[in-house]
């Protein structure tokens, strides 16, 4: 393995590692540009720069949002000028990002749907595709066939009609009604196509029934719920598509008692027969629960306001600073037990979203970005002449990388204002996609979280997979308890418990990033379950802690971090008979951050990824957080 230089420091690493760290986010680049003019983010940059530039750019960052800071405002909070965007579902939550929900399938009862990208397979794409806004509906189509949707079906069951299979037209006519679900598919399972893969959902493989309910204009009386839940019951379709969790982001006419309401009692017919039943709460911030929310074999999910800010778990204050979404609440008896709803929480508000694509507000949110990087200077395809117009007199009249410093106030701020105007109109977050809100999306996270779990074990029911995300959630005692229910969504805990349980794969490990006392520790060793890792320049005293992985196609893969300098394939971890590759290594006190080193077929060089087991992650600079453990 041939060693370069890092372009910042002069240390070397190896190069595969420098090839490996070239994706900085942009502020970050900015940060390097400023230090070192000339520099290209081709050549990459040691993991220990990228941090320090990462503690740079955060100490940098406003306390409180910039959104005010204009007029008019923006529409969602932002707390640096080079940050102007959504952080993506695993920036805020982070998720067993290994295990994307392949070969599951989760039904949609929604108002309508469309095939966008995000819910084609990720790696059929043939060739280089061109500007989607530049596409028509039919070369569109051709081109998301061609790559191959995950829909297994699709059916229409609107106006008391029922039309199936994913040739029927309303899949395809892209009518205002399509949006909502759209939107709910795509944040539960879309794979980011058109954002470089950024904004996906936790189940990014999962396949996808559409059923497609209402009257219309996105009405849906509670008797086509009811039609839905029918439908997926008769004649056992549930199980003829293979379905395991069932989405619904809709909800009925008026308040009744579960028992005696045909939404719920459809709803836990499903339930009872092993299916994970998923509904969203409501948005009215009432106490009132309307079917299917009520059922108490349903899972209720509600929202949680995170303000578009990175925060971590362990940090008391960063978990104090989360604020209720006005979801509605109730209580269900059952079992001669009081049940709160919702029981759980996810993400309410900032959620990144696809833009319907056949829509006027799909080609004005490209129109807004091209313009809107003209006025801050960020595109490197203007002319020549208007660059040189947009630099002071003092500046190199021919700037050598691609991002110019503007006064977007003071330079034609009529054309700014009425930009800002039409970006908030559309929830602009990015050319393709808008920010949404509402326990529609909350629930979808919760899905895409229960797929992700019947991928990593297949012998779990409904009910488990509810005990599980019920038991892993993140307590919010600063919530009162009919809000908050048991918590919020945490969803790398989710996938790991899983994995640990019901006759799972991994029921006799630990879970990865776990410290482990040293009676246990030495009951491992005796058994000769896992290797301590201590070569050259590892620490030998400190606390036992247990990594692993799970990554059945590796050749090798190694632990790197703080602790050894980031150097890859020295301490390299053990493969078990499941494909799961561990070890434990001691540690001192402190915060130590680190990722795995994995070698295999695509990759022969080495890539590297965080722990998807272990919800606690640090910025590193790049656009994948590291891993982190932190010791007393």
């Amino acid at each position: 393995m041939s060693n370069a230089p890092c372009p910042s420091c002069g240390a070397f690493y190896p190069a595969s590692l420098l090839a490996n760290a070239r994706t900085l986010s942009p502020g970050i680049v900015a940060l390097v540009r400023e230090a070192m003019p000339g520099w290209s983010a081709v050549r990459g940059i040691c993991p220990v720069c990228a941090k320090t530039y990462a503690s740079h750019l955060a100490a940098r960052r406003s306390h409180v949002s910039l959104h005010h800071s204009t007029d008019p405002h923006t529409t969602f909070p932002y707390y640096h000028a080079a940050e102007e965007s959504l952080l993506s579902q695993a920036e805020r939550l982070p998720d067993y990002h290994t295990v994307p929900a392949a070969g599951v399938t989760i039904a949609f009862l929604d108002s309508g749907y469309y095939p966008h990208p995000d819910l084609a397979r990720g790696d059929n794409w043939r060739g280089n595709v061109p500007a989607w806004h530049l596409l028509s509906p039919r070369q569109w189509r051709t081109l998301v066939e061609e790559a191959g949707l995950r829909f297994v079906d699709y059916a229409d069951l609107t106006d008391g009609s029922e039309r199936v299979g994913l040739a029927v037209p309303s899949l395809w006519d892209g009518a205002s009604d399509s949006w909502h679900g759209q939107m709910t598919t795509s944040t539960a399972a879309g794979n980011g196509q058109l954002s470089g893969g950024h904004y996906r959902g936790y189940a990014p493989q999962a396949a996808l029934l559409a059923i497609k309910i209402g009257r219309g204009g996105g009405r849906i009386p509670e008797e086509d719920i009811l039609r839905g839940l029918t439908w997926l019951l008769e004649e056992d379709r549930w199980q003829r598509y293979d379905v395991r969790v069932v989405n619904i982001s809709v909800g009925g006419d008026f308040p009744e008692e579960w028992t005696t309401n045909p939404v719920c009692r459809a709803a836990h017919a499903l339930a009872q027969r092993g299916v994970f039943v998923a509904a969203a709460a409501g948005n009215r911030g009432i106490d009132e629960l309307l079917a299917p929310a009520q059922t108490p074999t349903v899972m209720t999910v509600g929202g949680v306001e995170d303000h578009n800010r990175r925060w971590r778990l362990d940090e008391g204050s960063a978990r104090e600073a989360l604020s209720i979404y006005h979801h509605n609440s109730g209580t269900v008896h059952y079992q001669h037990k009081l049940i709160r709803k919702p029981e759980i929480l996810a993400l309410g508000r900032w959620v990144p979203a696809p833009v319907l694509p056949p829509s006027h507000v799909f080609h004005e949110m490209v129109a807004i970005d091209r313009v809107r990087r003209i006025l801050r200077g960020e595109n490197g395809d203007l002319p020549g002449d208007v660059r040189r117009g947009l630099h002071s007199a003092e500046e190199d009249p021919e700037p050598t990388d691609r991002q110019v410093t503007v006064d977007v106030n003071g330079w034609m701020p009529e054309v700014w204002r009425g930009l800002r105007q039409r970006m908030n109109a559309h929830k602009w977050a990015h050319p393709y996609y808008q920010h949404v809100d509402g326990t529609s999306v909350a629930v979808t996270q919760v899905s895409a979280v229960a797929a992700q779990m019947v991928q990593a074990n297949s012998n779990l029911q409904g009910s488990d997979i509810r005990e599980i995300l019920l038991a892993t959630s993140l307590p919010l005692p600063h919530f009162l308890p009919r809000h908050g229910g048991t918590g919020m969504l945490q969803p790398a805990r989710a996938v790991a418990a899983a994995l640990r349980t019901c006759g799972g794969s991994l029921t006799a490990y630990p879970a990865s990033g776990t410290s482990i006392c040293e009676n246990e520790l030495q009951k491992w060793l005796l058994r000769g379950t896992f290797p301590m890792l201590a070569p050259d320049g590892a620490p030998r005293e400190g606390r036992a802690v247990y990594f692993g992985v799970w990554a059945p196609a590796a050749r090798s893969v190694s632990l790197l971090g703080t602790f050894n300098r980031w150097q890859p394939c020295r301490l390299n971890l053990e493969l078990t008979a499941h494909g799961w590759w561990h070890g434990a290594i001691r540690l001192p006190a402190g915060t130590h951050l680190y990722r795995f080193w994995m070698i295999d077929a695509a990759h022969p060089e080495g890539h590297w990824l965080r722990d998807p087991e272990n919800q606690l992650t640090a910025e590193s600079g790049y656009a994948d957080a590291h891993s982190l453990i932190h010791l007393a």
